[in-house]
């Protein structure tokens, strides 16, 4: 009756929102055995709707004049954009150039764009700054979005990098939009933090990364709360060990975080026996919260989780290659459709329109 209430149930999350189809297309797949370089690639952007996506409109990447100094030789940026984040923050989408480092602000609705300058760390000769987090957000108390940054510090000495210790080696960066600057955000966080994905969620004002624990099978939850500027932990419970002809399956189970009916949801897929575990956290900061909602399969035909819809169904990858959306509910697959030729990777991302321009300086 729960699971049933849970993804049954209306979420305010999803009022007036659409979804985004992102694509990454390499030339590989057309010719196997050659060569491929990552500025092969190319990346699409869809809006689509449909329970099997029939309306399909391709939508043209921001035409925004990017930093010079970030192109490499021989490579176009308008190939695309990656989108860095599982959905849009007030209709703002956080992206990064796929093939020079330029970060830019894009809101699809209104064609708005920002070019995010350079931290003073990226911005010194004589430092480096290799950025391990980074992360997108609002802060509803002061109107603004906020970009943030965790890395590791470096300084040159004679042409090599070396760990400058009096700087701490470890530190985190915030950037303004209304401010249109940088700063140090000084905070007590004194582990590395090594992120297992890069994407963020953000819901309610806050982000969320998942991140490795002392071990390799252990994860955390880190939150950051972009008004207060905070941060908080969440531990993972372990996932369930899966022995297939004697080999323990923990270690290569696929780990995500998803937004699920509005509700922070942990993931861990089976790819050999299509076995999927789905928990979703009741209170952030307590481990003990995290209730187990689902076990799905085992669909020895579905691959890997893609993204949630708006009512709890999710859309999977298929070993064929084929788009399927699976109701959890029903536990049934029920739609497939179109095969992904020549796919590198994809995900689909929530959509809310917002109309408003960016706050700050004029932009």
């Amino acid at each position: 009756m729960y699971r049933y209430h849970f993804v049954t149930k209306d979420h305010s999350y999803y009022d007036d929102t659409s979804l985004l189809l992102h694509q990454i297309l390499t030339p590989w797949g057309l010719h196997p055995g050659c060569d491929r370089y990552p500025h092969d690639d190319t990346f699409e952007l869809y809006s689509v709707s449909g329970s099997s996506f029939e309306n399909k409109v391709k939508l043209d990447w921001p035409n925004i004049k990017l930093k010079p100094g970030y192109y490499r030789a021989g490579v176009k940026y308008e190939r695309g954009f990656r989108l860095l984040g599982s959905g849009s923050v007030h209709g703002t989408l956080y992206m990064v150039c796929a093939h020079n480092g330029n970060f830019i602000l894009w809101n699809p609705s209104t064609k708005e764009s920002k070019l995010i300058p350079p931290s003073p760390f990226d911005s010194e000769p004589n430092w480096r700054f290799c950025v391990i987090h980074r992360g997108f957000g609002y802060d509803s108390v002061r109107d603004d979005y906020k970009v943030i940054c965790y890395g590791k510090v470096s300084r040159n000495c004679y042409g090599v990098f070396t760990e400058e210790a009096n700087c701490g080696s470890y530190l985190w960066e915030i950037y303004s939009v209304r401010r249109n600057c940088w700063r140090k955000l000084d905070v007590d966080m004194h582990n590395k933090h090594d992120s297992c994905n890069h994407q963020q969620l953000y819901v309610d004002g806050l982000s969320h990364w998942m991140c490795f624990g002392e071990t390799c099978q252990e994860r955390y939850m880190l939150s950051f709360d972009w008004s207060n500027e905070i941060f908080l932990t969440t531990l993972i419970p372990p996932a369930p060990i899966s022995n297939i002809n004697g080999r323990l399956e923990d270690f290569w189970g696929m780990k995500q975080l998803f937004l699920l009916n509005g509700s922070i949801a942990f993931i861990v897929s089976y790819k050999e026996t299509g076995t999927f575990h789905i928990s979703i956290l009741g209170e952030l900061g307590v481990k003990e919260s995290w209730t187990k909602i689902f076990i799905v399969g085992p669909f020895p035909c579905l691959e890997y989780p893609i993204g949630a819809g708006k009512k709890g169904d999710m859309l999977f990858r298929k070993k064929d290659g084929k788009f399927a959306w699976f109701d959890l509910n029903t536990q049934t697959i029920i739609e497939e459709f179109g095969v992904i030729t020549q796919m590198l990777g994809c995900q689909i991302t929530i959509h809310k329109e917002n109309l408003l321009p960016f706050e700050g300086k004029s932009i």
